[in-house]
């Protein structure tokens, strides 16, 4: 981080002058006062008689940087975070920070560059290791992204989002029952997720459990009755399980509230094999 001090904490020089000394000339008097004040000048303004410019604390940039992230601003709270890194270059917050935003921002390949100086910088740091997961899994370099999420699960057993990155990354190398485990615990953590309950319904449906999809597309139902996706896949899982009378009675109230939809027209051509 950069030194806060500037050349206002210095300690003045003593100009006293010894008894026994001649006293000086009117002219050098006048050089020492001039000199005095230039540099007092300087200790108030740096920048002025430097051109340099005096940066803040890299935890100012930092708390802006999250008020802009709360508010869904990346490009400001991306902005923010880089100039926290040249406050401190080794500032493992503000990498974190950073490698998050990126990976909002669908940047992957730079995500997954910061993320590892992240998690170099704080191998403890969960958060850095799940998205840098979720980066990798996105590159589909799904054994990378496969460790660093069983190394966020096992810092810290309590984070849906760490599960979910394991599910993904497990799905990608075609482990469906680690996938299934993996979703099943962010689940069980937080239970109110219909996204999660979602894509757990899709893996079982993937292994060739029906009647297990359509439970989870049901819970997921429950808790966010306008889930597209999980009505669409409660169609899928009812007429895999065989019960094509009640996947058609779905699939008609989604025909008439989504007549334009893709994904919904593609029902019918399954409903009718």
């Amino acid at each position: 981080m950069t030194d806060k001090s500037s050349a206002s904490g210095r300690k003045r020089p003593d100009f006293a002058i010894a008894k026994s000394e001649r006293a000086p000339r009117r002219e050098t008097l006048a050089l020492l006062l001039v000199g005095i004040i230039a540099l007092s000048g300087c200790a108030f303004s740096l920048t002025a008689c430097t051109g340099l410019k005096i940066r803040r604390p890299a935890n100012s940039y930092l708390i802006q940087g999250n008020e802009f992230f709360k508010r869904g601003e990346y490009d400001k709270a991306e902005k923010e975070y880089r100039e926290a890194l040249l406050s401190d270059a080794k500032n493992p917050t503000a990498m974190n920070n950073l490698g998050v935003i990126l990976n909002e921002q669908g940047r992957y390949d730079e995500a997954i560059t910061v993320l590892k100086e992240a998690t170099a910088l704080d191998p403890k740091n969960s958060i850095a290791h799940y998205v840098l997961s979720e980066a990798l899994a996105k590159k589909s370099r799904f054994d990378e992204a496969f460790q660093e999420a069983r190394t966020a699960t096992a810092m810290d057993s309590s984070e849906p989002r760490a599960f979910c990155a394991l599910a993904e990354a497990a799905l990608g190398k075609g482990d469906l029952n680690t996938a299934i485990e993996a979703y099943k615990s962010a689940c069980q953590i937080d239970s109110t997720n219909d996204v999660t309950h979602h894509k757990l319904a899709l893996v079982l449906g993937l292994a060739g459990r029906p009647e297990d999809q359509i439970k989870e597309e049901e819970e997921a139902l429950e808790i966010e009755p306008e889930n597209l996706d999980a009505r669409i896949g409660l169609v899928q899982a009812l007429n895999a399980a065989g019960k094509k009378a009640e996947a058609l009675s779905e699939f008609t109230s989604l025909e008439k509230e989504h007549p334009d939809n893709q994904e919904v027209a593609a029902l019918k051509k399954l409903l009718n094999k």
